[in-house]
């Protein structure tokens, strides 16, 4: 006992080997590992192409009713998407013979007369109102600031432009109509990868989102064009100058959300002020009052409740967009905020509890409606206005997935 007890002790009292680990990762690991780096480094060098085929996408979605309706009257899907392709280049080609040219005419002549403009706003200016007229000064020294001007400088630069736009413009179109005419086979090819228990309520998904990004493009042309047009007359009306300038920067303004209208409001009022004070003071009213007239009566008619935002969801969305893919990302980042309900209700149901689905279910519609009686009931755990619960006996049911859940919006 005692040698055998001793050199148990010495053992114990060795300093631990060293362990060596052994990892071994199988081969098909590695392989997917070095496809998802491929995938993502590709991803990374093709990346405005992917943002020009979403575009794409988004586009062929909008068009799609319009080709299926073209189906009803027993065309084909491929003399549909002809005839759609024939209105689209005659819409081109007149939106580049009949608004191109007067266009870059304006554009030019603002170019060349801009000291003066600037020289007859700061005439009209206050001169004991230094605030404004360093504002104003500000305004006016930004086209010709360092960074600007050396774009503007750089060799070529219109000619590369104009290229890149008609080389973007020619691409979106034509992977627009490709995807009208074989995007069902291409749809189906995707879902393939679907497990087969799961691909009806993907096809749900499919069919809601779609809706949703319809009803996005669509009402977004809309929108444009009414505020263009709005803008060209009022500016016509008052003799401002640069007029279809103006009315495109509006038409692009619109697009974006919260901020659009400062953008589209500031060199309106400013060219404005090369009239008159009172001009400048009625552009900037106009701008504002048709930008009511177009948040609170307009656009619940042409969206439809498809894209109802609250005002705090579309300014984190611009903020988000905005920052990881600038003002397209703020633009693209909508559609995708307001199919968020619909993939809650189709695939986190099950994960969610129910109270959670009726409870955003109850906010969506206050936003709409403005009510705060849902907002409150939901802070204080009660049970919100319209909230319908199946009773036996007088008393709610212990499991919480009978309710009834409201209509969505």
């Amino acid at each position: 006992m005692g040698p055998s007890f001793a050199l148990q002790a010495s053992k114990m009292a060795e300093p631990p080997s060293r362990l060596d680990i052994h990892v071994r990762l199988p081969t098909t690991t590695i392989l997917k590992g070095l496809a998802a780096a491929i995938l993502a480094w590709a991803a990374w060098r093709l990346w405005p192409e992917l943002i020009f085929l979403t575009i794409s996408v988004l586009l062929a979605v909008a068009l799609g009713p319009l080709v299926g309706w073209m189906g009803q009257r027993k065309l084909s899907r491929g003399v549909s998407v002809t005839i759609l392709s024939v209105v689209m280049l005659v819409l081109v080609s007149g939106f580049a013979v009949l608004v191109l040219p007067p266009l870059a005419s304006q554009i030019a002549q603002l170019v060349g007369d801009f000291p003066a403009f600037r020289d007859r706003v700061e005439h009209r200016l206050p001169v004991d109102d230094t605030v404004l007229r360093t504002v104003v000064d500000q305004l006016f020294r930004l086209p010709s600031s360092p960074e600007v001007m050396a774009e503007v400088n750089k060799p070529l630069i219109w000619g590369r432009s104009a290229a890149s736009g008609l080389t973007t413009t020619f691409f979106v179109l034509v992977g627009t109509l490709y995807l009208l005419l074989d995007g069902k086979r291409l749809y189906a090819w995707l879902l393939a990868f679907v497990p087969r228990k799961h691909r009806d309520r993907m096809a749900e998904t499919v069919t809601e989102v779609s809706g949703v990004v319809h009803a996005y493009v669509r009402g977004q042309a809309i929108t444009s064009l009414l505020f263009a047009v709005f803008v060209a007359i009022l500016l016509e009306a008052l003799d401002v100058p640069a007029v279809l300038p103006l009315a495109a920067l509006a038409a692009f303004a619109d697009v974006i959300p919260v901020v659009g209208i400062i953008i589209a409001v500031l060199p309106a009022a400013l060219l404005a002020l090369t009239v008159s004070p009172t001009t400048a003071a009625i552009v900037a009213g106009g701008y504002f009052g048709y930008h009511q007239f177009e948040t609170y009566f307009l656009v619940p008619r042409v969206y439809g409740r498809a894209m109802r935002l609250s005002a705090l969801a579309v300014f984190l969305a611009l903020v988000i967009g905005g920052t990881l893919q600038g003002v397209l990302g703020a633009v693209l980042v909508l559609p995708l905020v307001a199919a968020y309900p619909i993939v809650e209700r189709i695939w986190l149901r099950g994960y969610l509890a129910s109270e959670v689905i009726e409870d955003h279910t109850a906010l969506a519609k206050a936003a709409e409606t403005g009510s705060e009686a849902e907002v409150d009931a939901i802070l204080q755990g009660e049970q919100h206005p319209g909230e319908q619960r199946i009773t036996f006996g007088g008393a709610p049911p212990a499991s919480a997935g009978t309710d009834i859940k409201p209509t969505h919006p």
